[in-house]
């Protein structure tokens, strides 16, 4: 099997001392795994980190082999934002979300593409707004979302059973329900409550359907993520 494509680098582990295990979320075939060799030299590792963009060729001699992966740099993200620990996280966070919630060869071209308008939205003043369009986006590609033609402020509560906006919460299942984030997600309001809100509405919907009896769990820099936003927005 030969594959050429484009990827995002979401996942990369050392293997031996010169080679490097990754994955990719591929534009035209899902996620793809394959090995580097000689990927974490000192002349090529700095290329082949998470949060990067390649054009890869991928080479596979059966089933019962891992593939080869070759790659050239399309866009090197991710040394853009050495420097601010915000946009890194950010970065890394959509990588790790994507690397638990995908599997081997699993299509989802529409990802892809969000994640890489999101990445283009970095260096704007309300990309953070971006992440959270990005994050709920996700949800919705994997199945567990909402339709956004349904949004209405009237209607705080996002019933996470069925996915259906309500204004009222039946007191003896009120763990079935979160508030929405609707002043962020419709007025771009970026404030420690909303923010709080998006964190939460996102960790419920995954622990509640996406990693419920898995032994799955949130990325760490996800949390960090979280962390430093909350911790740098005034209350």
């Amino acid at each position: 099997m030969n594959i050429q494509d484009e990827g995002l680098i979401i996942y990369v582990k050392i293997i031996k001392e010169k080679n490097l295990l990754i994955k990719l979320l591929s534009k035209e075939n899902g996620l793809c795994t394959g090995i580097i060799y000689g990927g974490n030299s000192k002349k090529n590792k700095v290329y082949y980190q998470t949060g990067n963009f390649l054009d890869f060729n991928l080479s596979k001699k059966n089933e019962n082999v891992i593939a080869s992966i070759k790659g050239d740099i399309k866009s090197p993200l991710i040394s853009n934002y050495f420097n601010d620990k915000f946009k890194l996280l950010a970065i890394l966070s959509c990588c790790s979300l994507i690397d638990i919630n995908i599997s081997e060869n699993q299509r989802f071209k529409k990802i892809y593409e969000k994640t890489i308008l999101f990445f283009s939205y970095l260096e704007k003043k309300h990309w953070f707004y971006e992440y959270s369009v990005w994050i709920i986006y996700l949800l919705t590609e994997l199945g567990y979302g909402f339709d956004w033609k349904k949004l209405d402020i009237s209607k705080k509560y996002l019933n996470l059973i069925n996915f259906e906006f309500t204004d009222t919460i039946v007191n003896n299942l009120k763990n079935n329900y979160i508030e929405f984030p609707y002043d962020l997600i419709i007025n771009k309001s970026i404030s420690y409550k909303q923010c709080k809100l998006l964190f939460n509405l996102f960790e419920n919907i995954m622990k509640n359907h996406l990693i419920n009896n898995s032994s799955k769990k949130i990325p760490k820099v996800y949390y960090d993520f979280k962390q430093t936003i909350l911790l740098n927005i005034n209350k």
